[in-house]
């Protein structure tokens, strides 16, 4: 057994905004958001979803994925975040039921590389958007393109402490599962509702403010 492990979402939690939510939002058909509706009744599962919605784009490239995210800000705190994690040799996973290819060019616009990424994963081949699903699991009862619940027990094989950093709906399931749980949004209105012991907070200064970091 090893050391901590903190595990951390991507949209809503290092972003300031979904990324993808707005994505969509701003580039696909009006229709886009009855599917996303469909997704938070759980009448779909999460790749259903990404792969109805991305259909909805019109004229999706590269350029205009690529155009679109250099708008994208993170947390302002986030870089300091990394840095004291490293300083302190705890290591930190983003893992995501989003898609790397906005992940990773997310973080290279913020300087911020190496940072290992479980996530649904996306490429352009021939200029068309292709999605794949490494991380699914039959088990998994959200049917998630990423399982968390999956990375977190896996995790926990190797990890003697497991903290989770989460925002929405995708962090729902992991919340009762790891050591520490930092919340803040419809995660920790879940959680209030649940009884699920977790520290609430507003952006990652929250979580550098923790006594982990003392």
């Amino acid at each position: 057994m090893e050391k901590t492990c903190i595990l951390s979402d991507f949209d809503g939690t290092i972003t300031q905004q979904d990324a993808l939510y707005y994505f969509f939002k701003k580039y696909a058909a009006s229709n886009w958001l009855e599917v996303e509706e469909l997704w938070a009744e759980g009448k779909i599962n999460s790749k259903e979803c990404l792969i109805k919605e991305f259909d909805l784009v019109p004229n999706l490239t590269q350029r205009l994925i690529d155009k679109y995210l250099d708008t994208v800000t993170i947390d302002k705190y986030f870089k300091i975040f990394c840095d004291l994690v490293k300083k302190k040799n705890i290591d930190l996973i983003i893992v995501s039921d989003g898609i790397d290819y906005f992940i990773e060019k997310i973080l290279d616009n913020n300087n911020i590389r190496n940072l290992k990424i479980i996530s649904n994963h996306g490429e352009f081949i021939d200029e068309k958007l292709q999605l794949s699903f490494p991380n699914t699991d039959n088990k998994c009862l959200n049917q998630a393109g990423t399982c968390k619940c999956k990375i977190v027990k896996q995790m926990k094989e190797i990890y003697n402490e497991i903290i989770y950093i989460g925002d929405g709906i995708s962090d729902f399931c992991v919340a009762d599962k790891a050591d520490i749980l930092f919340a803040k949004s419809s995660l920790s209105k879940y959680c209030n509702e649940k009884g699920i012991q977790h520290i609430k907070y507003e952006n990652f200064k929250g979580v550098i403010d923790h006594v982990m970091f003392k």
